[in-house]
């Protein structure tokens, strides 16, 4: 989820990435307000796994955002960034890399999957055999090459691929794609802004196909919210775009951004990017606007005088633009209920708020979850693997009080030994248990040092009772929280209603 967060803050935040890119003190600044919202700030400032944890996240996500024009040298030290953009020197073709990744294909070629899911113009590198490329290709040291586009030409090279073909590398496998531009339709310029043009010429059964097969699930979620967001960021919190300009071009605004990130995470082919751009934005029109809707609505929460005014123009019912009167899309819900800034306010500050509060409780019940395993000793909560340790002690105890018992009667016993034979045979029977008492002395000894400090269960036992007061909290809000979700819900799916629709002429102004 970090990551996912990351990735947005950074595509909202930064400007595109240069190699003469420069991290000021401002970003920095910033950046740590941000994550410091999100998390403790402690985490910055100490050498907990978690820490590392994180940083390591922080290091990934500003790499793969940089990854298209350079490799960085990046250093985080107390809530500090340092970071160079520094350009690649090889071209993949000139590679010395590349022979070897070509060996790795070629030998292991019966793992790939041709004819995948059933389309004849899919391919799949599955992940033992990516895994494979890039145990190989994460060791390359020298040379400084953009590795994810060598591993791209690769592929490319061993497939005889054309320009037209696409190749996604994703996690769990590389993803292939036979693009023939033979089956593309031609637009003609006279219908390029018509419905005709929509998929750029492809056939939406192909496009059907390529979404159904290479999108999941959580890309589906991280895809559209990011696409949302920046949006948001970038046309009305930065540009601050009015409603003209805003109903005039937001369809073209928003596809825009999801060819972008088409073309920039997964590969450059425009012509097929620029028709699935248009029938994932189509198929997930709804989700889009859902998620813009649900950023405007925390925006008006924390009293953004820019969105409130953006909202009061659904207020106006009819408005003259251009000496013709219009009449303005509503706030309405599909029984007739009109909304408007006023009384969405209250409800929606409530909702905002006590969401943002369980989100920051769950976060923080998740860092106890992981501080008290961290405090668990051999499995067990420290009080219960204490509780262990005494059972095994009082067994051992009461062991050592048997044996000297038994001890103290052969003692006795000795005095009415007879024989030699005997007394031989009984000094032996003494030792050995002798033996047996320091055996189970020093167990007792030994489990007396495996015991837990009384700070450690302290630690454990607050921490258990800061989680439980976490989990009373999300209890206690999330009643809340459903209280106001039906009107929240109302709200959300109305506004997103009207921000998809456009002022209709009423008549021409006489």
């Amino acid at each position: 989820m970090l990551i996912s967060e990351l990735r947005i803050y950074l595509k909202t935040n930064l400007s595109a990435p240069t190699v003469d890119f420069k991290w000021s003190d401002e970003d920095n600044e910033k950046f740590f307000t941000y994550m410091c919202e999100k998390y403790e700030c402690e985490k910055y400032d100490n050498n907990s796994l978690q820490t590392n944890e994180i940083q390591l996240k922080i290091k990934q996500a500003f790499k793969e955002y940089f990854e298209p024009v350079g490799y960085i040298l990046f250093k985080l030290k107390d809530k500090q960034i340092r970071i160079k953009v520094l350009p690649y020197k090889v071209e993949p073709k000139e590679s010395v890399n590349l022979r070897p990744i070509l060996e790795i294909l070629y030998n292991h070629r019966d793992l790939i999957e041709y004819n995948y899911k059933g389309s004849e113009n899919q391919i799949s590198v599955p992940e033992e055999l990516r895994a494979k490329i890039y145990n190989f290709v994460s060791k390359i040291d020298n040379e400084e090459i953009n590795k994810k586009e060598l591993v791209r030409f690769a592929v490319n090279q061993f497939f005889k691929l054309k320009s037209s073909d696409i190749v996604i590398i994703k996690s769990d496998q590389i993803f292939i794609k036979l693009f023939d531009t033979k089956n593309r339709r031609i637009v003609p310029e006279s219908e390029q802004n018509t419905a005709a043009n929509r998929f750029n010429g492809i056939n939406e059964e192909e496009l059907k196909t390529f979404h159904r097969d290479f999108f999941s699930k959580q890309e589906h979620k991280d895809f559209f919210l990011l696409t949302a967001k920046t949006f948001v960021k970038i046309y009305m919190l930065n540009k601050k775009i009015d409603n003209h300009t805003y109903e005039k071009n937001v369809f073209a605004y928003v596809q825009a951004i999801v060819l972008e990130q088409l073309t920039n995470t997964f590969d450059h082919n425009d012509d097929f990017f620029k028709g699935f751009s248009g029938y994932i934005f189509r198929i997930h029109f709804k989700e889009v606007f859902g998620h813009i809707a649900n950023f405007i609505l925390t925006e008006i929460a924390a009293t953004n005088d820019y969105m409130i005014e953006f909202l009061k123009y659904y207020s106006l019912n009819i408005i003259v633009f251009d000496a013709k009167r219009y009449r303005v899309p509503q706030i309405e819900t599909e029984g007739g209920l009109k909304w408007n800034v006023i009384s969405m306010l209250s409800i929606v500050k409530i909702y905002v708020k006590v969401r943002t509060s369980i989100e920051d409780a769950k976060k923080k019940i998740n860092d106890i979850h992981a501080k008290l395993q961290a405090l668990h000793i051999n499995g067990m909560p420290p009080q219960e693997y204490q509780n262990m340790l005494i059972k095994e002690k009082e067994v051992i105890v009461e062991e050592i009080v048997d044996y000297e018992k038994k001890l103290e009667r052969f003692l006795d016993s000795s005095y009415l030994v007879k024989t030699e034979e005997e007394k031989t045979a009984l000094q032996s029977e003494i030792r050995q248990i002798k033996d047996m008492i320091h055996v189970k002395k020093e167990e007792r000894i030994k489990i007396t040092e495996k015991g837990v400090q009384l700070n450690i269960i302290a630690s454990f036992n607050h921490l258990t009772a800061e989680m439980d007061t976490y989990v009373r909290q999300v209890h206690r809000e999330k009643k809340v929280l459903d209280q106001n979700e039906k009107s929240y819900q109302s709200i959300k799916y109305s506004l997103a209603k009207a921000l998809t629709s456009k002022k209709v002429l009423v008549d021409e102004q006489k």
